[in-house]
């Protein structure tokens, strides 16, 4: 009795230990099982629902492998493909309420585009983004809702943009085009004659032992011979880099703020110290690749009452070069000269005076052999090869202007548009 009891017990533990494995083998093979379909739940479900369009995680994941193949550089590249996903969406959705659509070819053709960027074909490129996680309806996506967008910009917004022959020719400009990179700076000019030498002497010792903006300004009001002596030699306006000399330029380019630069002979009658009060960019075109046309007044008797009241005269009434003329007559034939080249050819102090000036601008308060100087800026352009057209810059114009008013419109939809993370 006691050995079945026994046995029975143990035939009892031994199947309650094969249920239980039994049990936790099932769990395991379940676990196993639901695995994939638990990751796929998670990787298709939503990141964040745009109106009535939803954007994944798989979607988000794709878009991160796309942008990073692209070497699209973003401190958070999630946070960037989630950004562009939703701009993508609200274009989707501007575009469908305009009934516009992109049919395959269309797609197809905007695909072959976008791969030669990379001097591929689209089949190539898109083998490139399979080996790298990046299925082929990414991309598809991507072209799409760009084509859709543009169909929506060109259907609601060029009836409210122009483009002009004056704004062709400020376009041409090199800021326009470029951008700049801009300095505030103080200046100090001193005289050659040998007569002054000694004193000039002194007042250079002075200048570049200054340590501090205030120092410089103190010797600028005491000794220069600029118009801005007044201002202690400070220039109010930010000036362009690239509107300066090269060989000012460059070392103002370089330079740290409070940093003293000279002297530069500027004239044979003048040399100049160039202080460094601030700088806010890293930006610097090459000199020798802008040309300035500009006209060069002279009137007789420097900076006399008269002489300064007519410079105020043409400041206020004279709007483009050609009708600054008027203002010569009675005046020697070489008293008003238009002058081209590029800015290291023309005279430092013309390129001085024409740096803090945009077209069609007049400045003055500079003698030259006893006659005030006027100078007024008719063009400064970048040299290309082959110069575009006044109806190419027209179209530049146009598309720049189309691009920020679809900007614009793209932030307002955004604005207004329902968006909910998950």
């Amino acid at each position: 009795m006691t050995t079945e009891r026994t046995y029975y017990m143990q035939l009892s533990t031994d199947s309650a230990l094969m249920r239980t494995i039994l049990v936790l083998s099932v769990a395991v093979l379940l676990v196993t099982v639901n695995a994939p379909v638990v990751q796929a739940q998670s990787l298709f479900a939503p990141a964040r629902q745009v109106n009535d369009r939803v954007i994944t995680n798989y979607d988000v994941e794709q878009r991160v492998a796309f942008m990073t193949l692209l070497n699209a550089g973003a401190a958070d590249m999630r946070a960037e493909a989630l950004s562009r996903l939703t701009e993508e969406a609200i274009q989707r959705e501007q575009a469908r309420r305009l009934n516009l659509r992109v049919n395959i070819d269309e797609i197809a053709e905007g695909m072959t585009e976008f791969a030669s960027r990379a001097e591929l074909s689209s089949e190539d490129f898109v083998d490139v983004l399979a080996q790298n996680g990046v299925d082929r309806e990414t991309f598809a996506g991507f072209v799409e809702a760009g084509l859709l967008w543009r169909k929506v910009v060109a259907r609601q917004l060029p009836a409210l943009v122009s483009a002009g022959a004056s704004d062709a020719e400020r376009a041409r400009d090199v800021v326009a085009i470029l951008g700049r990179q801009r300095v505030l700076i103080s200046e100090i000019f001193l005289p050659t004659d040998p007569q002054f030498a000694d004193a000039v002497g002194q007042i250079m010792d002075m200048i570049e032992s200054a340590r501090s903006v205030e120092e410089f300004s103190r010797i600028a009001r005491e000794f220069s011979l600029a118009g801005s002596r007044d201002q202690g030699g400070r220039l109010s306006d930010w000036v362009a880099v690239e509107n300066l000399p090269g060989q000012i330029s460059g070392q103002l380019a370089a330079a740290r703020p409070g940093q003293v630069i000279g002297p530069i002979e500027m004239s044979p009658e003048a040399i100049a110290y160039f202080q460094l009060r601030a700088s806010d960019s890293s930006r610097d075109i090459p000199p020798d690749q802008i040309t300035l046309r500009y006209k060069r007044l002279l009137l007789p008797g420097g900076e006399t009452p008269e002489n300064l009241q007519r410079v105020a005269q043409m400041q206020a009434q004279v709007r483009q070069c050609a009708e600054l003329g008027p203002y010569a007559r009675g005046l020697s034939e070489d008293a008003l000269v238009e002058i081209e080249g590029l800015v290291n050819e023309i005279a430092r102090a013309d390129a001085m005076d024409l740096a803090r000036l945009d077209r069609n601008q007049i400045s003055s308060g500079r003698n030259e052999g006893g006659q005030l100087v006027v100078v007024m800026l008719c063009a400064r352009e970048l040299q290309f090869d082959e110069r575009p057209s006044d109806s190419q810059m027209r179209n530049i114009v146009f598309d720049r202007r189309i691009d920020a008013m679809a900007a614009l419109k793209l932030q307002e939809l955004l604005a207004d548009a329902d968006i909910r993370d998950f």
